[in-house]
């Protein structure tokens, strides 16, 4: 069996907002395609900044950030363009248009930059919706209307529908959901890596929704990588930066150790 194409790649970057202190030193790391990857640390660590590398909103100071073996640190915006066309992106708050229906958000990028007749896009627009299990009744509805779950499933679709992603990025994207709610964009994220083998990276502090998506995990510590590796390794870790972090959420690991034994 062959080995996966690595979709991302960041080689010894770093990287300092202007004026300030390096946020990421000497990042390195790579996901290949159909794996999940969870971005942790403490608030200031560097984590978000590492998506916004990824998009090529910033540049790194030193080191080299690929896509899809692309090169796309010195990409004019043109290039980067194309590149972004091969990434969806989901926000913490669904990051949704709110004077556009939601029939229209997640057909936005159709409508926009395809030849399609409205009704191309709408049918296009329906399936999507079934596919992040929404009901199609929904289209005319405004983004104020859902819940905060349905939002999450909503910007889903949207990325979906815009790219046809090689890579998912996602940035705290069950915070403020209920359980039930976090329990459903956590299925849909996972059945995306899997079914349409996308690798994707997920930052986040729920620890817990960590556990239930991650291949694997990466620590991001003072904006150096403390850890990339499995959960039995994160758990056997004698590093003081990982011991550290995962102190408040022994209790959650040794629960769910115990489960797996039932």
């Amino acid at each position: 069996m062959s080995k996966p194409q690595d979709m991302i790649r960041l080689e010894n970057v770093t990287f300092a907002y202007p004026g300030g202190e390096p946020v990421l030193k000497d990042v390195s790391f790579c996901i290949p395609e159909g794996e999940s990857r969870v971005i942790m640390g403490q608030s200031g660590s560097g984590k978000s900044t590492i998506l916004k590398l990824l998009l090529g909103l910033y540049k790194p100071d030193s080191g080299d950030v690929c896509i899809d073996d692309e090169h796309v640190s010195d990409f004019t915006e043109k290039q980067l363009s194309d590149v972004r066309k091969k990434m969806g992106m989901v926000f913490q708050d669904g990051a949704l248009f709110d004077s556009l229906t939601v029939g229209e958000n997640v057909g936005f990028y159709l409508i926009e930059h395809s030849d399609m007749t409205i009704e191309q896009v709408e049918e296009k627009v329906r399936e999507m919706l079934g596919f992040v299990r929404l009901e199609e009744s929904i289209m005319d509805r405004m983004p104020e209307e859902l819940s905060g779950g349905m939002q999450r499933r909503v910007a889903i679709a949207r990325a979906l529908l815009a790219t046809a992603p090689k890579i998912m990025l996602y940035d705290e994207p069950t915070t403020g959901l209920d359980p039930e709610s976090s329990t459903q964009v956590l299925h849909l994220m996972d059945q995306l890596t899997r079914e349409r083998n996308i690798a994707t990276i997920v930052v986040t502090h729920q620890f817990l929704d960590a556990l239930a998506i991650a291949d694997k995990f990466i620590l991001i510590d003072k904006g150096s990588v403390a850890f990339d590796g499995s959960l039995p390794d994160l758990q056997s870790s004698s590093d003081k930066r990982v011991l550290t972090f995962l102190e408040p959420f022994r209790a959650s690991l040794k629960l769910m150790e115990r489960r797996q034994f039932v």
